[in-house]
């Protein structure tokens, strides 16, 4: 097989740094005595070694370091005072561990497996790596360190030995053996192929362009394409026959493979997940690496709708560069996503990626420095556990540091567009957007963003413009969704069944409303929730039993509070959280523990104000008592580590209780109001509005929120009069001790009214008509005659309206 490799002696990697890179490389730099602290000999074979004790998933354990001390020995700027270590002392280091990789992959000899004990999962000790006979998922995945070991061999071929190389060679051809003939997966709901068909891609292109000489190179590149392509495709694919290649038209090309829901977006784990949609932008990145590498130009089939899914994450990103888990998250998700920049930033030139890889980065090496090294606080790595344990091994979050570091290098000398500025960014995503088939609204605004979502989880994320740092996305996969509830029924097992949604969205605002069937229908979910333009959002929740059933638990208003401990983060992250209500304050520190015994619950009955840490003022009314839970432990299955988190549940009701058909279960209203400090927070107030028939609403500040979950007609919301009497669209009737509203609403519509006028009056049994096209008209139904002051903006006037004389005003 060595006859076949390629006939490079060096990667073609510009031998500059740039400013972008050495940030970069300085990142690798201070973790390299990281990786060599878990740096072991390996005895089986002679001049082998391996990292992290040698055991892990498809040899990631080993591979990523490799990666990280190949590229970094690449450098022509490489510190030994930072690194601790010689050249030569890496350039050792690296050669054993790509030695071990191949003797105990699947390739290598029988006897060659891994160790007995590490610090992996012990079902993966005593085995090889290569994951032959497991399975399509398994086996593919390998592709990702295909690449970095072939990455590593090329960049150290001047070190290699021709028994290494024709190991490394021996892998890519096994590779090739499995896929490299086979046709790209088609998944879109619950689990998408897209992740990966994208490392199939990446693998393939490994090993080909590795064994470049081979007769079938050419054919396997072709075949490879096909999966770089459908990586990212959509079912309106199928209809675009706009020939692609020369050859294959879009839909040949697509045939009946889908990777994402027609909105660009990518659903994993069985939600929309922004990590998996990210892996289209990710992999077009580590493809291009690859083939610019040997120095060639990536396939045009590696950016199909590559901007479109882009489009979408960078308008979800929050203000540290994370897009916004509008379903909840079942990862970490304090890991700067750096990468995803670089590759839209350099791959697709896009600006905007330019402005979010550095914020990104900003942050990343903030987390690094605190961590004094190390991508993960030792003391968080000992004590906490993930799905995917050990959370030592997070430390290979590095590996995507070293394809950035590589991408600007590859880069170097090219022009590049200029980022855009963090003026521009604020005011471009500024707006609201629906995604009908993935199944939430997004609203950016200028105290952060909100998001609501109605399909898989049922939850809405309000963040700040601090993003996950003070507010996280809840793993509703694990327990319960971000701020809307969830009922536990004992005769029922859960189900949903969603009866309707309406959205109804505008330039600054926009009002949802749902209802949902939950427990085998036992039990209905009605939410009417708004998000105003300044921010804040006014949330109705009610479950209501449709049969005889006991309701065990219902959980209604959670929010996961972030609380962790990053010393080089200003303001934020402190390593403690305040919580305010009336009459005091607690403060909760933030730290992993090692008992459930460590964890605090402070309970409140019926507060009815909370402020987080001057930065989310919440006012609430629900039937519970509110808790919140200082969290410690971090455990699966029911609270694995995604971050030193805490929970609060405005309102918790866990005592078993029977109820009859039409009776209500549970209620929660609540106004949220990001950035907000606790005085503000103390003096705010909403009203709640009822009509005769199935509508409701809340009056918040001068915003008139309804919703109706009845038929279609004519609601009247009543309200105490104040001295101002806000006008809106419909029909004002002023009474001496009252106000009314009289608006039309479709079954199952909401509304965000905003006046368009304001009054001032004496007077009573006065009736204002204010038509949506803006025309007003003041009815006075009295005996008397009715003094009215009426403002619009900055225009006022007085009025005289005699017993009943209709006036028209005009504005």
């Amino acid at each position: 097989m060595k006859d076949f490799t390629t006939d490079l002696r060096e990667p073609f990697i510009p031998k500059v740094e740039t400013d972008m890179s050495r940030r970069y490389l300085m990142v690798m730099q201070r973790w390299i005595p990281v990786c060599m602290e878990y740096f072991q000999e390996w005895p089986d074979r002679p001049n082998c070694g391996h990292f992290f004790s040698g055991v892990y998933w498809y040899g990631s354990e080993t591979a990523g370091p490799l990666k990280v001390l190949s590229l970094t020995i690449s450098s022509p700027e490489y510190d030994e005072d930072v690194v601790g270590f010689s050249k030569k002392e890496l350039v050792d280091a690296a050669v054993k561990a790509l030695r071990y990789l191949c003797f105990t992959h699947d390739t290598g000899p029988e006897d060659c497996v891994r160790p007995a004990e590490g610090l992996g999962r012990p079902e993966l000790c005593r085995t090889k790596w290569g994951e032959r006979g497991k399975g399509f998922f398994r086996e593919s995945q390998c592709g990702r360190n295909v690449a970095n070991i072939t990455t590593a061999a090329l960049i150290l071929r001047r070190y290699l030995d021709d028994e290494t190389w024709t190991m490394v060679a021996n892998i890519c051809a096994d590779y090739l053996d499995r896929f490299g003939d086979m046709p790209p997966r088609s998944g879109v709901y619950a689990n998408t192929q897209m992740e990966e068909n994208a490392w199939t891609s990446l693998g393939l292109a490994a090993s080909y362009l590795f064994l470049s000489r081979h007769e079938n190179a050419r054919r396997w590149e072709e075949n490879a394409k096909r999966w770089m392509f459908c990586t990212a495709t959509v079912p309106q694919d199928m209809f675009n026959h706009r020939k692609f290649d020369g050859k294959l038209t879009v839909s040949q090309l697509c045939g009946l493979t889908f990777t994402a829901l027609p909105d660009f977006m990518a659903e994993n784990h069985g939600f929309v997940h922004p990590s998996y949609t990210a892996s289209a932008i990710y992999f077009t990145g580590l493809v291009g690496n690859m083939y610019r590498i040997y120095g060639r130009k990536e396939p045009k089939h590696v950016y199909w709708h590559r901007q479109d899914f882009y489009d979408n994450l960078k308008r979800l990103c929050d203000s540290t560069g994370s897009p916004h888990p509008v379903q909840g998250m079942d990862w970490p998700y304090l890991t700067p996503r750096c990468f995803l920049h670089t590759s839209a930033y350099l791959y697709l030139r896009d600006p905007d990626a330019g402005y979010y890889e550095r914020v990104a980065l900003d942050l990343l090496e903030k987390i690094q420095l605190g961590n004094k090294g190390r991508m993960v606080d030792p003391e968080v790595a000992s004590r906490c556990h993930d799905q995917q344990d050990p959370l030592i091994l997070r430390e290979l979050g590095i590996v995507s540091v070293a394809d950035a570091y590589l991408a600007h290098r590859l880069f170097a000398e090219e022009e590049k567009v200029k980022p855009t500025s963090p003026k521009e960014i604020a005011e471009k995503f500024r707006g609201v957007k629906v995604y009908p088939h993935s199944g939430f609204v997004f609203h950016k605004h200028g105290r952060g963003q909100t998001s609501f979502s109605w399909r898989n989880y049922i939850m809405a994320l309000p963040l700040t413009r601090e993003g996950l740092l003070t507010i996280g996305p809840s793993a509703p996969r694990h327990g319960l969704p971000s701020l809307l509830g969830k009922v536990s029924v004992r005769e029922h097992p859960e189900s949903q069944k969603l009866v309707s949604i309406n959205v109804k969205e505008e330039g600054d605002r926009f009002v949802a409303t749902l209802v949902n069937d939950v427990s085998q229908e036992s039990v209905r979910q009605e939410v009417l929730f708004a998000s105003l333009p300044d921010g804040k959002v006014v949330s109705l929740e009610t479950f209501t039993a449709l049969k005889e059933c006991t309701v065990e638990k219902v959980e209604q208003g959670y929010l996961q509070i972030t609380n962790e401990n990053f010393p080089c983060i200003e303001g934020n992250c402190n390593g403690f959280r305040r919580l305010y209500y009336p009459g005091g304050s607690e403060t909760f520190k933030g730290f992993p523990g090692r008992t459930p015994d460590e964890d605090i619950f402070f309970t409140l009955e019926s507060p009815g104000w909370l402020n987080v840490d001057d930065r989310v003022g919440i006012i609430f009314q629900g039937s519970g008592r509110t808790v919140y839970h200082n969290r410690h432990y971090f455990r699966p299955p029911s609270s694995p580590y995604h971050a030193i988190a805490d929970d609060l549940i405005l309102s918790v009701q866990d005592k078993p209780k029977k109820y009859r058909a039409g009776e209500i279960v549970a209620k929660l209203t609540l106004v949220l109001y990001p950035e907000q400090p606790h005085r503000e927070t103390e003096r705010m107030r909403f009203t709640e509005v009822l009509s005769g028939g199935k509508a409701l609403g809340l009056m918040v500040d001068d915003y008139l929120c309804v919703g109706n979950f009845g038929e279609v007609g004519r609601y009247t919301f009543k309200l105490r009069r104040e001295e101002t009497v806000p006008i809106f669209p419909g029909i004002t009737t002023i009474k001496r001790n009252g106000v009314s509203y009289t608006i039309h609403l479709g079954a199952g519509e909401g509304k965000i009214c905003e006046p368009g006028a304001f009054i001032e009056t004496k007077g009573e049994n006065l009736k204002v008509e204010y038509t949506d096209c803006g025309g007003l008209y003041l009815i006075n139904e009295g005996e008397e005659t009715v003094d009215v002051h009426l403002r619009k903006g900055k225009e006022k006037m007085q009025i005289k309206v005699k017993a009943k004389e209709t006036v028209k005003v005009i504005l």
